[in-house]
């Protein structure tokens, strides 16, 4: 086993052999046969790495994975900028996240960049399972692990399972979900839909209890639509709130409305 000095504070590396090759008029270390890299709380392990000594980085190849805390990462392909010390994965990654005891956080994306310093996650195309039946998709999506906090942006959809079959979706523009406390804003462009409903607003706030929607609240202006057969009822009001159980939606309140609608079936 070779110890690969870097005179840098809080970092050890170990590596089974060492390679050099001239590569575009620069010196490249190359550990063919595995590396492990230490430093300050994180562990990666890689079957295959590369320094570049005068960029400060590092490339790691084929079964990266990354240890912090409770955490665990992996992805087929990361690079480490020392300077900056921002990890970035181009490739497929997920990431298994605690920020609770005993619940568990999936989330996977098709690229990632990681802040080691603000401990500040990016996600390009992420999808995150909040609970087991509740997943989140996001075309860019940022995590604050300080502050158990994450912001999505762009196209956003809340989707909710039941029995192995989507029970209801939320969809927005922007997204904010508070770890701690389970709870979530979101904004522009909102709609819900399930079997039944369909609610179009600009603003919703929802909360989540253990494995459940519990419940879901609309403001500013939102309209409502339900349909069953060819029975159709159409609502605008301020506010409306859903009221779940077990991911089953069992109660809906509307307050100030503005203007209704009811179609009924001619016997």
């Amino acid at each position: 086993m070779i110890f690969f000095i870097l005179f840098i504070p809080n970092f050890q590396l170990k590596a089974p052999t060492t390679e050099f090759v001239n590569r575009d008029g620069k010196r490249i270390t190359v550990f063919p046969l595995g590396i492990e890299i230490y430093e300050e709380k994180v562990k990666v392990i890689a079957n295959y790495g590369e320094f570049d000594q005068q960029e400060k980085i590092f490339l790691f190849k084929d079964s990266v994975k990354f240890f912090l805390a409770k955490d665990t990462g992996y992805t087929n392909m990361a690079v480490y900028k020392l300077k900056e010390k921002k990890w970035e994965m181009p490739s497929f990654s997920f990431l298994i996240g605690y920020p609770k005891d005993k619940e568990r956080v999936i989330i996977k994306s098709e690229r990632a960049e990681y802040d080691w310093e603000k401990e500040i996650l990016f996600l390009e195309n992420g999808e995150i399972e909040l609970k087991r039946k509740i997943k989140l998709f996001g075309e860019k999506m940022v995590i604050d692990n300080k502050k158990n906090f994450l912001y999505s942006y762009l196209t956003t959809k809340v989707m909710n399972y039941n029995g192995g079959k989507l029970n209801n979706l939320l969809t927005c523009e922007t997204l904010f979900y508070d770890f701690k406390n389970d709870t979530g804003i979101a904004k522009s462009k909102v709609n819900y839909t399930d079997s039944l409903f369909k609610v179009v607003g600009d603003l919703a706030s929802f909360i989540l209890e253990k494995e459940e929607i519990k419940e879901v609240l609309f403001k500013n202006k939102v309209f409502l639509s339900w349909e069953r057969g060819s029975e159709k009822m159409e609502l605008a009001c301020e506010k409306i709130n859903f009221f779940f159980d077990k991911n089953d939606l069992k109660m809906a309140s509307g307050e100030n409305i503005l203007d209704g609608k009811i179609y009924l079936k001619r016997k």
